[in-house]
């Protein structure tokens, strides 16, 4: 009689910790759907190159970028629901191109810098994400869309710097201060 006890115990138990695990997908479930994002003002107006300015830096043919540049603007466009895993995408592409060899028009700190700041908003997005803040969402994905925007414009202005020579400045050659050799405010 005891062990029909134990069984009939054991198998209540069993029967309890399903219907738990019942409850606790569905509000898992619900707190997913609890996730709202509005349109950040930056993500409407997202800025774009000419395509003059893509074909004379050869901005097709930097893979990382174009796919970076891809996912960036498929996230502005997108459901609340898989934000999460596109935000995931996006940090594991864009550490892809910090990573990879940047071509020579490109391959300088300004622009590197820049992709990095995106970077960290993409794991601050991924962040609030993960922890249902709406709002504090919204502001990251408008902060998000904001530093996307300024590193294209630091892309362009990046690419007109370098094409301009120093000659045309009116300079012959800059001038080198070597501080070991003679240091700036020595009497020499």
């Amino acid at each position: 009689m005891t062990r029909l006890k134990y069984i009939i115990l054991i198998a209540a138990l069993f029967i309890s910790c399903k219907n738990k695990t019942e409850v606790k997908q569905n509000d898992i479930e619900k707190v997913n759907d609890a996730l709202s994002i509005a349109t950040p003002n930056n993500a409407v107006k997202l800025t774009q190159f000419t395509p003059q300015f893509m074909e004379e830096n050869k901005i097709n043919e930097w893979k990382n970028f174009k796919q970076f540049k891809e996912a960036i603007e498929d996230l502005s466009k997108l459901n609340p629901k898989g934000i999460i895993i596109f935000l995931s995408e996006l940090y594991k592409i864009t550490k892809q191109m910090l990573q990879a060899p940047f071509p020579e028009t490109f391959n300088g700190l300004p622009v590197y810098s820049r992709i990095k700041v995106v970077q960290t908003q993409i794991i601050k997005c991924h962040f609030h994400a993960s922890n249902n803040q709406s709002e504090k969402l919204n502001v990251a994905l408008d902060e998000l869309y904001l530093e996307y925007n300024i590193l294209l414009r630091r892309m362009i202005s990046f690419a007109e710097e370098r094409q301009i020579s120093l000659d045309s400045v009116g300079f012959d050659l800059p001038a080198i201060q070597d501080s070991k050799t003679n240091p700036a405010f020595s009497k020499n």
